[in-house]
């Protein structure tokens, strides 16, 4: 035990400014930042209307304009869960509903957004953004 915490103080004595935790907290704000300019620039491309966090991993979506209609699936769910479980399934674009955060009486207030993740790798966020900028042509 004692050897573990005298190489911990060591390594930790050892990090170069670049790996200290104050060069990690500016990093990550810029990076989901950068990470929410771009997810949000493809989905504004598509006509969806992007809601910019004040902070977190998340960021919604309206999709209402893109005029998608799950009304003939008739699962009795919300639009907002038909959408994802669609998009998952025919794209593999993994985005979230935003009913399932409110009680029954309340899952209607959610509309047609849809929840997205800013925190992911830079090839995740290429990809998810080449699959949003192909659903501008997609009916259901």
């Amino acid at each position: 035990k004692q050897w573990y915490q005298r190489r911990v103080a060591i390594t930790a004595g050892e990090r170069s400014v670049a790996h200290t935790d104050e060069a990690y907290f500016k990093w990550l704000p810029a990076k989901l930042q950068d990470n929410c300019r771009k997810l949000s620039d493809a989905f504004s491309s598509i006509g969806c209307q992007p809601v910019w966090p004040d902070g977190g991993y998340f960021m919604l979506v309206d999709t209402a304009p893109m005029g998608w209609d799950f009304t003939e699936e008739a699962t009795g769910r919300c639009y907002d869960v038909d959408c994802v479980k669609w998009l998952t399934r025919e794209f593999k674009l993994a985005t979230i509903p935003i009913s399932v955060f409110y009680g029954e009486q309340n899952r209607h207030l959610s509309g047609k957004y849809i929840r997205v993740c800013c925190a992911k790798s830079d090839d995740t966020i290429e990809k998810a953004c080449q699959i949003i900028k192909s659903l501008k042509s997609k009916k259901i």
